[in-house]
């Protein structure tokens, strides 16, 4: 591991199976490492901020991207922004690309929204936040699509949200709690990234029951995993089955 960072930071890595591996970290623990000056504690209520070079301790992102996270309104969306690039470009650089420098991995986007890494487009990556965590998804090869969601588990959501998010099949045979209502939601849009699609599909043409996956109807032959974080986040992921064994990877 680069001596650069805490043995600490990357502590919550694991492959749910072969061909994938996910990181999830704890974005104050990223912001104290790559910030010369420390946010105000108040941030995620503060507008934007005018970001530079100078602003970071460890050069990781190009100019567009700068001029991407300066881009934004708030400067929560900001920081979990330039998170979420530290946490992916780490990754890449551990596993996929140790020659290049974090500044030069980038990450491009597809019609709908879905990211990919510009100079690995075939490699599957996938990214998430939420509050005070960020999350993402890196496939090593280009068979085994995914897509990784994290939320912090709220209060029991009103009978609009379940409405929007939820058919009335769902909503039937889901566990009426806080923490089995945000599982379902993180499956659901992990799914939607796995599609590549996002918010572009409606909801109710994914359904989650009984641990199953459907889209449009149909079940869906994937696997998928709910990882519960401090009995305060959710983390899902689905994903093709494992290659079999022999296949060609990249």
């Amino acid at each position: 591991m680069n001596t650069l960072y805490p043995d600490t930071l990357f502590q919550n890595t694991f492959s749910p199976q072969s061909g994938i591996i996910v990181r999830y970290i704890k974005i104050p623990d990223i912001v104290d490492l790559i910030f010369n000056a420390a946010p105000d504690p108040n941030y995620k209520t503060m507008a934007s901020l005018s970001f530079g070079p100078k602003d970071f301790k460890i050069p990781f992102l190009s100019a567009d991207e700068l001029a991407t996270a300066n881009g934004f309104k708030a400067q929560k969306k900001q920081i979990e922004w330039i998170c979420g690039r530290f946490s992916l470009k780490t990754l890449v650089n551990e596993i996929l690309a140790p020659h290049i420098p974090l500044a030069q991995i980038q990450v491009s986007y597809q019609e709908k929204g879905a990211p990919f890494l510009t100079a690995y487009p075939g490699i599957p990556i996938s990214l998430s936040h939420s509050n005070d965590y960020t999350a993402v998804a890196l496939g090593q090869n280009s068979q085994t699509l995914m897509g990784i969601d994290i939320e912090q588990i709220g209060k029991m959501p009103d009978t609009f949200f379940m409405k929007t998010a939820f058919t009335p099949r769902e909503i039937h045979y889901m566990t009426q709690t806080p923490p089995e209502i945000f599982r379902h939601w993180t499956l659901k849009e992990a799914f939607l990234k796995y599609i590549k699609m996002g918010f572009n599909e409606s909801l109710h043409m994914v359904e989650i029951i009984k641990n199953e996956i459907f889209h449009q109807g149909k079940k869906q032959d994937l696997n998928s995993w709910s990882k519960t974080i401090e009995d305060q986040y959710i983390l899902s992921i689905v994903a093709d089955p494992p290659l079999p064994q022999g296949a060609i990877l990249f």
